[in-house]
């Protein structure tokens, strides 16, 4: 295993890099965060948000999905499941500065990382708006922030659909962002 020892004040972004796959795995502060891929059924998810998203985005922004990396400095990276910033040439490496929206898919797994961890690492970095989607239970959190904390803006569940205008305007639909039975 040599090579993916931390040195003694843990992992930097550049050692994560060298860690075998079939993790999820992320840096807050130089601590390794590790959680399972979502699966089949997650990525589908996924996609699907990113194609929402992608159809109502304004040229000047771009839509990327996961696995995409967000880097919050040299100790702390993350791999949310989708995001958007603005447009511009794409960077070779993971995205760095002003992101508009951060999207993560809970699963058991990872639901206190998503609801609780990069919550509050999303607030400080100033993301104007998080989305927490929960596929079994069909709901969707939109947190945005207000005064440099985030505020719980709507919980949108099945059928009922929510508009937003932040980053840009779209109308999401929780229950459509499931893939279809036997798909």
């Amino acid at each position: 295993m040599g090579g993916f020892v931390p040195a003694g004040d843990g992992f930097s972004v550049a050692e994560l890099g060298k860690l075998p796959g079939r993790l999820v795995c992320e840096l807050v502060d130089g601590v390794l965060v590790a959680a399972p891929h979502g699966g089949a059924a997650q990525q589908a998810v996924v996609l699907e948000l990113g194609f929402l998203l992608r159809r109502n985005s304004p040229a000047q922004f771009q839509v990327m999905v996961g696995p995409v990396e967000y880097q919050l400095g040299e100790r702390t990276l993350l791999q949310p499941d989708a995001l958007v910033c603005h447009g511009g040439s794409l960077p070779r490496g993971p995205v760095r500065g002003a992101v508009q929206l951060v999207v993560e898919v809970v699963s058991e797994v990872t639901r206190t990382i998503d609801q609780v961890l990069k919550r509050t690492l999303y607030e400080r970095a100033g993301v104007p708006a998080y989305w927490l989607f929960d596929p079994v239970a069909q709901e969707l959190t939109v947190l945005e922030l207000a005064g440099g904390k985030y505020v719980e803006a709507a919980v949108v569940k099945g059928e009922d659909p929510y508009k937003t205008t932040i980053p840009f305007p779209v109308r999401v639909t929780p229950s459509k962002l499931l893939p279809e039975p036997g798909g």
